[in-house]
C-alpha cells in the first residue's frame, strides 16, 4: 500500500490511530461509536485496508471531526502552508488590519492594531459568527450600539450579522486577533 499512497497524502490509519490513542479510545470503543467493525478499523490503522469515504466519515464524526479536518484539510496538502494576507492596510487613522483566508475552509484569520484612541472607520455586518481574542491592551467591542469592555487575554464571541466595530480608548496600543466565519468584504 505503501507504494500506492501519493507523497501528498496523509496516513490516514496514522491519523485515525494518533487520534484515538489522544482520546484514550480503545479500537473496540471507536468501533461502536463509529459503526465500523473494529477489524477493519485496526487493518485500516495499520496501513492493510484502505478505506471508503462513508466509513471515514463516521470514524471522523465519532472523533468529533468532519473528514477534511480530520485529514488536514486536504488529500493534497498534508504539509504546513504559508498564507500571504488576503487584505491588509488602515481601516481607521491608526488601525492597521490584516486578514488571511484560511484555505479550504470559510475562515478569515484577523489581526487589528489599535494605536491609542484609534478604531475602525466603519461598523459593519456579514453573516456568520466573529471571535476575538485581545492579544494586548483593552478595547471595546461595539455591537448593535452597546460598547463592551475587553481586557487583554479575554477572548469573545458574537454574531457578525449585528452592526459592530472596534475602538481603543486607552492611552496604550492595543492588539486583537480573531476569527471570522463568512469572508468580510
Amino acid at each position: 500500500m505503501d507504494a500506492e499512497r501519493s507523497a501528498a497524502s496523509p496516513d490516514v490509519g496514522a491519523v485515525i490511530r494518533r487520534l484515538r490513542k489522544r482520546r484514550g479510545i480503545s479500537v473496540r470503543a471507536l468501533a461502536d461509536a463509529s459503526g465500523v467493525s473494529a477489524s477493519f478499523l485496526g487493518a485500516v490503522e495499520r496501513g492493510d485496508s484502505d478505506i471508503a469515504l462513508g466509513r471515514l466519515a463516521l470514524i471522523a464524526q465519532a472523533l468529533d471531526h468532519d473528514v477534511a479536518s480530520l485529514l488536514g484539510y486536504s488529500l493534497l496538502q498534508s504539509t504546513p502552508r504559508f498564507v500571504a494576507p488576503a487584505r491588509q492596510g488602515a481601516r481607521g487613522d491608526g488601525v492597521e488590519f490584516s486578514a488571511f483566508r484560511i484555505p479550504g475552509s470559510q475562515l478569515e484569520l484577523l489581526v487589528a492594531s489599535f494605536a491609542p484612541h484609534s478604531g475602525f472607520d466603519d461598523s459593519i455586518t456579514h453573516a456568520g459568527i466573529d471571535v476575538a481574542y485581545v492579544a494586548q491592551g483593552e478595547l471595546s467591542l461595539v455591537v448593535d450600539g452597546v460598547a463592551y469592555r475587553l481586557e487583554e487575554g479575554q477572548c469573545v464571541v458574537w454574531p457578525s450579522s449585528h452592526p459592530h466595530t472596534m475602538r481603543n480608548d486607552s492611552d496604550a496600543r492595543a492588539i486583537v486577533v480573531g476569527f471570522a466565519t463568512e469572508i468580510v468584504h
